[in-house]
């Protein structure tokens, strides 16, 4: 009977242990009350424009969320959250990433959307352990190509900015699965691309594309792929190798045909074709397409 009890007992504190672990704290003056127990810190929209240093007490802080502020720099102290694994400081006033930022190595996450970021500093390299990285809606004129020094990245989404280019070195990102590069001024992909074997989301609309770059038939883990909002007149007949695809995006572009190999897409279930037209569809294709487009 005393197992029995202390089993229940025991089951009880993890559960208990697990529900701390997931509430969200949105007063700082209640998380300073007990600490330890603070997981997740949520202070969005409270217009600070400083991090008050008190934050540094809650030395288990997994999660910070810090958007919708002021800041334009990151205190020191911060350094001491050595717990930390995600940051989220989008709709801020930041023009590059806090070299402070910088020196959290063990975070996982880090959102920096919505902010006026021009560069990426190479210390961005320390954080080793960051497998998703946004930097949607910034002034990002070029990427590093020290970024593949982020050998753990699995997510990296740069919507929103003045890319003309993208180096050949993201190539080296081989745990890539999405990519999102939309709202940019992109003409081409480096060839290389083709070596994210394990890129399944490309997000590429509203840029300057007027060929589906070659690299992107080669990535036969695709199942997304965006390319509204180009300059695209054809899709050509390899697209067949993205055995994989299950979404394809193409509206807004200059369309006249789609190739018959389309047909050859088993896995597909939706297709954008709106606002093409001078489009003309094949019998076969139009019938592959019937009940799939959107």
């Amino acid at each position: 009977m005393k197992k029995i009890l202390l089993l229940i007992s025991l089951f009880s504190m993890g559960l208990f242990t697990h529900a701390q672990k997931d509430k969200i704290y949105s007063s700082l003056d209640e998380a300073l009350k007990n600490p330890s127990a603070v997981f997740i810190l949520s202070l969005n929209n409270q217009k600070l424009k400083d991090i008050p240093e008190s934050i540094t007490q809650l030395t288990n802080l997994t999660t910070l969320d810090l958007t919708g502020n002021k800041l334009t720099a990151i205190p020191e102290s911060i350094t001491r959250l050595e717990k930390l694994k995600e940051l989220n400081l989008s709709f801020n006033k930041f023009n590059t990433i806090p070299e402070t930022v910088t020196r959290l190595i063990n975070l996982a996450e880090l959102d920096l959307s919505n902010n006026h970021v021009t560069f990426l500093p190479e210390s961005i390299t320390r954080l080793i352990h960051l497998n998703k990285l946004y930097l949607s809606n910034n002034k990002l004129p070029s990427l590093p190509a020290y970024i593949s020094n982020l050998v753990n990245l699995t997510e990296i989404h740069l919507y929103g900015n003045r890319l003309r280019s993208i180096p050949e070195s993201i190539s080296k990102l081989s745990k890539l699965t999405e990519i999102g590069l939309g709202g940019n001024l992109l003409t081409s992909l480096p060839e290389r691309m083709d070596q994210l074997v394990n890129l399944a989301y490309l997000e590429l609309p509203y840029n300057q594309f007027t060929i589906l770059p070659a690299c992107i038939t080669r990535l036969t883990a695709l199942t997304v792929l965006d390319m509204n909002g180009n300059k695209l007149s054809s899709i050509p007949g390899n697209i067949s190798n993205l055995s994989a695809l299950t979404e394809l995006y193409l509206e807004s572009n200059k369309l006249t045909s789609l190739p018959e190999s389309l047909i050859q897409l088993s896995k597909l279930t939706k297709i954008n074709l709106k606002q093409n037209p001078s489009l003309k569809l094949s019998p076969s294709v139009k019938n592959f397409i019937e009940n799939k487009r959107i």
